[in-house]
């Protein structure tokens, strides 16, 4: 019998949980996945609860998994989803629409429950972690970590998509070094002769998962500038959202910026300025293909739903806004841009981009 995809979902949630009445660990991980998605837009938040079991198993019979799962059912709500975060290593529940004022009274009411059916010290194997988002979600990479459990590497196929991507971008990257090196050499004396200070730029940027790394460019501009100039477009342009006007001044860029030297006008131009970011992607911090690495207080400043172009993929040199949008596309188009990427991205679509980025650079960045 034909089924829509509507129905494959519900299905596939009927037949999703193991003997105990968990969801099983693929299927916890996409209810974590759309919750997550439907808080960037709604900004109501959930709690997410880890129990780690590993211990509590070891000190206790494996069939007490089935009392701890009844516990489970007596403590929380019906519309609370109960599954494996990690197969027989760690449960994971979503509570929806709950605050993180609300984690105290979720402890005790569990712990409570737990003493009567398993008593001190039966119960002291279990490790037990409370994680509001997107309340705590900016707090540690570990935090973070577990919001996005989708992100780990942990099936065949995932492992051999991310290293053909990691692969390509070292092959692709060793390759333009070498080519580039004359006009890297041309670049380094046209920038140490015309004005004072540092070849190359070094700047904190934001990549995959809220990691910070060092970022580096061909030095465009004079040296000691205040960033203020920067930061207050930044906000003003991410502030404008959708607005016409936003998106004919151009993405990220002061247009006749008085920092910017004469030399540094034909780098940025021809983007010969970002050639020394092949660096980056060798050092593993940035890939060839991705998201444009924002700074911190661009970031600061993001909606939630914007930060999925930084927590979900590494930021790349080119990609799908950069070759498609450029400078002339307002702030929401690129996240979405960046978003579509995230979504349909693979090895093929990469090298699409990769042969289309010349073109792009013809076309110039304003």
């Amino acid at each position: 019998m034909f089924l829509t995809p509507q129905l494959q979902w519900e299905d596939k949630m009927r037949t999703g949980k193991d003997e105990i009445g968990l969801y099983r660990e693929h299927i916890f991980a996409e209810f974590l996945r759309l919750e997550r998605r439907r808080t960037e837009r709604s900004k109501i938040p959930f709690v997410l609860i880890i129990i780690e079991i590993s211990h509590f198993i070891k000190m206790n019979a494996k069939s007490s998994l089935r009392d701890l799962a009844g516990i489970l059912d007596e403590c929380y709500r019906e519309v609370d989803i109960k599954g494996w975060y990690k197969k027989q290593s760690i449960i994971g529940i979503i509570c929806p629409d709950v605050s993180g004022t609300m984690i105290e009274l979720l402890r005790q009411k569990f712990f409570i429950a737990l003493e009567k059916k398993f008593p001190d010290p039966l119960h002291s194997g279990l490790v037990v972690s409370f994680i509001c988002f997107p309340e705590d979600e900016s707090i540690d990479a570990t935090i973070r970590n577990r919001i996005y459990p989708e992100l780990k590497v942990d099936t065949p196929e995932r492992a051999v998509e991310h290293i053909c991507k990691r692969a390509m971008d070292i092959a692709v990257a060793l390759l333009m070094l070498v080519i580039g090196a004359p006009i890297m050499l041309v670049a380094a004396a046209a920038i140490k002769l015309t004005s004072p200070g540092p070849v190359l730029f070094r700047q904190e940027r934001v990549g995959l998962g809220g990691r910070i790394f060092t970022f580096f460019k061909f030095r465009s501009m004079h040296v000691g500038n205040d960033n203020t100039v920067h930061k207050e477009f930044i906000t003003s342009f991410i502030k404008a959202r959708n607005s016409e006007q936003c998106s004919k001044t151009g993405a990220f860029k002061l247009v006749n910026d008085h920092r910017v030297t004469p030399v540094g006008r034909i780098l940025r131009k021809t983007s010969i300025d970002e050639l020394p970011q092949l660096f980056n992607v060798l050092r593993g911090d940035m890939s060839l293909v991705g998201p444009r690495p924002p700074v911190q207080y661009e970031v600061d400043i993001y909606d939630l739903w914007h930060r999925r172009r930084v927590m979900e993929v590494k930021p790349g040199i080119t990609g799908f806004w950069q070759v498609y949008g450029r400078s002339r596309t307002s702030f929401e188009n690129m996240v979405r841009m960046d978003i579509h990427y995230i979504r349909n991205r693979n090895f093929f679509f990469d090298i699409a981009l990769l042969l289309r980025t010349p073109l792009s650079l013809v076309k110039g960045a304003y």
